[in-house]
């Protein structure tokens, strides 16, 4: 039994070896990782639907962060995330260091449930929260954000259930109208079952447009016409292990993407002249 029991050990080894050597022989392509940041605010409408969308979009290989409001640390609870998204999942709470970084790699930012409070402050660019400040800086960065409106919308499916869709005319329509100006802004507006599709949706948006600005840039030099180094490139370049960039004196290279490079290790180098 002793005998056996050796020849299944080393049996064992030997094939976990074999396995540790074959792996470089399969090439796989580098593909960089893809970062979001989820702010839940304390809306319940449609909550549950929006942890499984965030499953759905861990699926989709994105790296999912999560921002909680102190109301959404009371109601949503910080087991329930962790329940959902994995014990490992970054989380930010109200009595977290502001997370300037984690907002800083996020490709695209998600509001899983987009309140009428949130919404109505949101309109009027208030920002007296850390997730309101989140959301207006990710504006300001120019950042995609995802936001599911059920919970904001007056006449969602859930509140005529629940005998809440009765308000005035003039009160619903209000209510419509900080949407649309929140849209305006930017803001791509979903329902709640939508939040993984969009997700990928912005993924491929942000490739192709990596994709694009790689490929017009030796054009636009030639015209002498500015092209834009952003974070997207810088992230296209750190998937693929660069650790130096050079661009024509023609590229303009935004504050943010010289901050994500020099995280990241890489060097800009601009020609002169």
């Amino acid at each position: 039994m002793e005998n056996d029991k050796l020849v299944e050990l080393v049996t064992a080894e030997v094939m976990r070896q074999l396995r540790v050597k074959s792996l470089p022989l399969v090439e796989q392509p580098i593909i960089p990782c893809k970062q979001a940041l989820a702010i839940f605010t304390g809306g319940t409408i449609g909550l549950e639907e929006s942890l499984l969308e965030l499953q759905k979009i861990q699926a989709l290989q994105i790296e999912v962060s999560v921002v909680l409001s102190v109301a959404a640390e009371q109601i949503i609870g910080i087991d329930r995330i962790k329940k959902h998204l994995g014990s490992n999942v970054n989380l930010v709470t109200a009595q977290s260091p502001y997370p300037r970084k984690l907002l800083k790699d996020a490709d695209f930012v998600i509001v899983p449930v987009l309140t009428q409070n949130t919404a109505a402050k949101l309109a009027h660019t208030v920002s007296d929260t850390l997730p309101l400040t989140l959301i207006m800086q990710g504006l300001m960065q120019g950042k995609p954000i995802l936001a599911a409106m059920n919970a904001a919308d007056p006449q969602d499916g859930w509140r005529i259930q629940k005998d809440m869709g009765k308000c005035s005319p003039a009160l619903a329509e209000s209510l419509r109208e900080n949407l649309k100006k929140i849209a305006g802004y930017g803001i791509e507006l979903v329902q709640v079952d939508s939040l993984a599709t969009g997700s990928q949706k912005i993924i491929e948006r942000l490739a192709k447009k990596a994709s694009s600005n790689q490929q017009s840039e030796p054009q636009s030099v030639q015209r002498g016409k500015k092209s834009i180094l952003d974070v997207v490139a810088i992230k296209v370049a750190a998937g693929k292990g660069l650790t130096r960039i050079e661009v024509s004196k023609y590229v303009i290279i935004t504050p943010l993407a010289r901050d994500v490079a020099r995280d990241y290790g890489i060097e800009i180098v601009q020609e002169l002249s």
